[in-house]
């Protein structure tokens, strides 16, 4: 039996940093946040897996992966894998955007790429160098301080880094690298999936859509991704319905807007899915 998507992640504020090691093979399963999440890649051996793309990092590689979009990394062999992990709430970005500083450029600029990767030529002599050692010591500082001033200076010290990336992005030293062993059905299915999550969507109208047979297709899906299609279609419907509603929209406008034709399925999802009801996402944490 097929497991859903699991959503990961803690963030009750507007972003949190880590510096994590690991230092044996293991597998990361599928999983997707409600926030934004930056990767500075450091070492290992590892591809990183979005929405159906598979990416070969190099050392220093910074992986953008949007809110409700899909990922895990895959390890190859026990090589520590080492990363700098930035979670960004998305209402972060619009607070500065309401102030005329888009933050999230990095993010846009890779979407217009096609790429969830930013690759900065000689990166150890750049000016981001330095900014990513203060924010390597400021993930440290945060599981060792909870002060308002160490808050302050993680703050201070995040926001000089997003500003200063989005600014390196106008240079000529940075690349967007495409994604490797992609199954270009899968994405077609992922590309109609996303573009009708509104709409009726069985098996057989996705399949009829991308010219593929329907036995074939629940087989593909589930060996390229190991879910069901009916799985991601439910986990996506779900993040929509969620944004919706801490955006304020009624519960029943989201879960109509979001794809649902039943108020009592959504409504079960939602509680198995997130641990409380619809109502009570309102005046939830941004993620758990």
């Amino acid at each position: 039996m097929s497991v859903p998507y699991r959503k990961t992640g803690y963030l009750n504020s507007d972003f949190r940093i880590f510096y994590l090691t690991s230092a044996e093979a293991r597998d990361f399963q599928s999983h997707y946040h409600d926030f934004h999440k930056l990767l500075l890649f450091v070492s290992g051996s590892v591809s990183y897996y979005i929405e159906g793309e598979t990416y070969q990092l190099q050392p220093y590689d910074i992986v953008l992966v949007p809110a409700g979009e899909v990922h895990r990394p895959v390890i190859h062999d026990e090589t520590p894998y080492r990363r700098l992990i930035v979670y960004l709430s998305p209402a972060l970005f619009e607070q500065y955007q309401a102030l005329g500083a888009d933050l999230g450029r990095c993010f846009s600029l890779c979407s217009a790429r096609r790429s969830h990767v930013l690759r900065i030529d000689r990166f150890r002599e750049s000016r981001l160098y330095p900014q990513y050692r203060e924010l390597v010591g400021a993930a440290r500082e945060e599981t060792e301080k909870k002060s308002a001033e160490a808050m302050l200076y993680r703050q201070s010290v995040l926001l000089q880094f997003l500003l200063l990336l989005n600014r390196t992005l106008d240079g000529g030293d940075i690349s967007f690298p495409p994604a490797s062993g992609a199954n270009p059905q899968v994405l077609a299915v992922l590309s109609f999936i996303n573009g009708h999550l509104t709409d009726d969507l069985s098996v057989e109208r996705i399949a009829d859509a991308c010219f593929l047979n329907r036995s074939y297709l629940m087989h593909l899906f589930r060996r390229e991704t190991g879910y069901t299609i009916g799985s991601y279609i439910t986990e996506k419907r779900l993040f929509a319905a969620r944004a919706l509603i801490q955006s304020g929209l009624s519960v029943t406008d989201a879960c109509m807007q979001s794809g649902f034709a039943s108020y009592a399925a959504f409504y079960r999802a939602y509680r198995k899915k997130f641990g409380e009801s619809p109502k009570d996402s309102r005046s939830g944490s941004p993620g758990i």
